[in-house]
């Protein structure tokens, strides 16, 4: 995982504090968990190593030019398996450089980390004539409190997960992980925060603006 994903979202869980991070034992976050669907905040800061990709890979960064459905739900889920389960054979792992003038992201490397099979899988599947806005990478933290890039794919019943650690691909809240930051749907080059973490930063910005007030 490069240094930009660990900087930024060391960042994140700084601005909010331990006390705002309690408040998350409410039901309002326990609803959040059982949703079908990430819920979304605030804009937040795109990771720096997105911002290289997209220069490397401008056409990865942009929008639909035209009108895009998705795929029947049968299918859907079976195109998300195959290109999941394809990927990661395809890719072999590998520790990148962690150095920022080196660290890049690339789409079908013969080996790579996790921002590569991520951003690999989104490349299949919008050849294979899915819409951009279903398809959006996501910065988690692991168990282990490790930075971590998937892609989420957006169905009609849910947010699915397809991710380099699991052969299988599941709903969202079904991976065990805390949610950072997400691509805004409406435009692939933006970012917005989302799940418990976006909730504590919402929660903690309003604090601060009643503090000023």
């Amino acid at each position: 995982m490069s240094w930009i994903i660990k900087s930024m979202v060391a960042i994140g869980i700084a601005s909010t504090g331990a006390a705002a991070k309690a408040e998350m034992l409410n039901d309002g976050s326990l609803n959040q968990a059982n949703s079908a669907f990430i819920r979304e905040y605030d804009n937040a800061l795109a990771p720096l190593q997105f911002v290289k990709f997209c220069m490397n890979y401008d056409t990865e960064c942009a929008g639909d030019a035209a009108d895009r459905t998705l795929p029947s739900d049968d299918r859907a889920m079976s195109m998300l398996h195959e290109v999941n389960s394809s990927v990661n054979a395809s890719i072999t792992p590998m520790q990148k450089s962690t150095n920022p003038m080196v660290a890049r992201w690339s789409v079908s490397p013969s080996a790579g980390d996790c921002n590569d099979y991520a951003v690999t899988k989104r490349h299949r599947l919008i050849e294979m004539g899915w819409p951009r806005s279903a398809l959006r990478l996501a910065v988690v933290l692991t168990n282990g409190g490790q930075g971590h890039l998937v892609l989420v794919a957006r169905l009609a019943d849910g947010d699915f997960v397809l991710d380099n650690l699991s052969a299988s691909v599941r709903r969202w809240n079904a991976a065990d992980y805390e949610w950072i930051s997400m691509q805004s749907g409406g435009n692939p080059r933006f970012w917005v925060a989302i799940g418990e973490h976006g909730e504590r930063l919402r929660t903690t910005r309003l604090a601060m603006l009643r503090i000023v007030e």
